[in-house]
């Protein structure tokens, strides 16, 4: 990939009105998105307060994707992926507003039952999202792209989970709810608006698979299995996922700080508005210093993996609101950088005809291993009577072992391609090209 073809974010949203569309729905539904769990994690606190329940909403908000992603997969292959996304959007919408109803412990099944239908319908809009990328962006800027999109999970994290914190002190938790609920709605809306480029709409619809469901299924995995780097960086989100119980280990750490539940509130704002800054700058950084050639985005993976790890013993070793933040914006600083930039090497490396498959692949394995980093994390600070900091040091080691796994796998594909092998479709390049292209390491 030519690098200096890439565009800029701002022209890149002034010049492609598709991805602009998409773009604003991702905007207003991810702000609501984290004024809706900030909501949320402040009503458990309110109404159990132990880490098995905290832990408990969170494996409900991520473990329903691990089991339809295997449906998901097949429909965003099959069918317009538009209509899957607007159809997610306006259910979501009526969902959302079921948080409304929970006032007491004994409604906590029903809270964790909406968690868990409102995000089985994620699992069906994110991988259409990432899916229809490459029919909205040419090639060259489909790094800037996934760049940008990273950058907005990361920004909205900021501010919604600032804003968040600020709403349900002032205004109350079901306020939060109110607001999330109508963003579905606005996202519908931006979505619709979306007009895919014709030639991309009929390479789409030429290439939907017109076997059943469940050969579709079967294909999809014969492919990953058949393409050692795509399944490989399908798996990096799921390595970033072995710290995901620090989702947990924030509202917690926040309530032990604080007495009052304005001030626990605005805590885990603060913190997870922490997240969000330092995830907005890695690879926008990283792209700006070093390029967005295939080697840059994969050396950046594995020292992502180790520096991650390292920014998680410090969150360990915080005893302050202000180190803590601190020690969550590095690790998702260089946590974003695995995200978006796994991402885009799969959009650069992939068949587009498999996208909506090894997407929700990738997003079943990520909430899987997610919810059970969730799970063990409560199970740790609730029944192994581990302090907050000792769980953190857990997840610090734990956070090394796949940047390790990369490293040698990367390793084991130079040494194939010193000997002139392919591996899945990626094969060797001469070494006079002064830029790595995309089927290449």
């Amino acid at each position: 990939m030519n690098s200096q073809r890439s565009i800029g974010y701002v022209h890149l949203l002034k010049t492609n009105r598709p991805f602009r569309n998409l773009w604003y729905g991702q905007v207003v539904s991810e702000l609501g998105d984290w004024l809706n769990s900030i909501a949320i994690y402040i009503l458990v606190l309110q109404l159990s307060g132990t880490g098995t329940a905290m832990a408990t909403v969170m494996v409900a908000k991520l473990l329903p994707i691990f089991f339809v992603s295997p449906l998901a997969g097949v429909l965003i292959d099959r069918m317009d992926r538009k209509v899957i996304m607007i159809t997610s959007d306006v259910l979501r919408f009526v969902v959302v507003l079921g948080f409304l109803l929970v006032n007491e412990a004994e409604d906590l099944w029903l809270l964790y039952s909406l968690a868990v239908v409102e995000i089985a319908l994620a699992g069906f809009f994110e991988p259409a999202r990432s899916a229809i990328i490459p029919s909205l962006t040419p090639r060259e800027d489909l790094v800037t792209a996934n760049a940008l999109s990273g950058s907005t999970w990361s920004v909205m994290l900021a501010v919604g989970a600032a804003l968040g914190g600020v709403l349900v002190s002032v205004f109350g938790i079901k306020t939060a709810f109110v607001i999330d609920a109508f963003t579905f709605l606005l996202s519908a809306w931006f979505i619709a608006r979306i007009q895919c480029p014709k030639e991309a709409m009929e390479k789409e619809k030429a290439e939907r698979p017109v076997t059943s469901g469940f050969k579709t299924l079967v294909d999809g995995a014969r492919y990953l299995m058949s393409q050692p780097m795509i399944f490989v960086l399908a798996l990096m989100k799921s390595g970033l996922a072995v710290a995901g119980g620090v989702m947990t280990l924030i509202p917690l750490y926040a309530d032990k700080m604080f007495a009052s539940a304005s001030a626990v509130s605005m805590a885990i704002g603060s913190m997870y508005s922490a997240r969000g800054l330092g995830a907005a700058l890695g690879p926008i950084l990283i792209k700006k210093f070093f390029g967005d050639s295939t080697r840059v985005l994969q050396i950046s993976i594995l020292f992502g993996f180790f520096l991650g790890s390292l920014s998680y013993f410090l969150f360990a070793q915080s005893h302050s609101l202000w180190s803590a933040s601190l020690s969550i914006a590095l690790a998702t600083f260089f946590g974003s950088i695995i995200w978006v930039f796994s991402s885009a090497l799969i959009h650069l490396e992939a068949d587009s005809r498999y996208l909506g498959r090894v997407f929700s692949t990738e997003m079943a394995l990520l909430t899987l291993v997610m919810g059970l980093s969730n799970w063990s994390t409560g199970f740790a600070l609730d029944t192994l009577e581990l302090t907050t900091h000792q769980t953190g040091m857990w997840m610090a080691g734990l956070f090394v072992i796949p940047g390790v796994l990369w490293g040698g796998f990367l390793l084991f594909m130079n040494s194939k391609f010193k000997k002139g092998e392919c591996v899945g479709s990626v094969c060797p390049v001469e070494p006079s090209d002064s830029k790595i292209p995309p089927t290449s390491v």
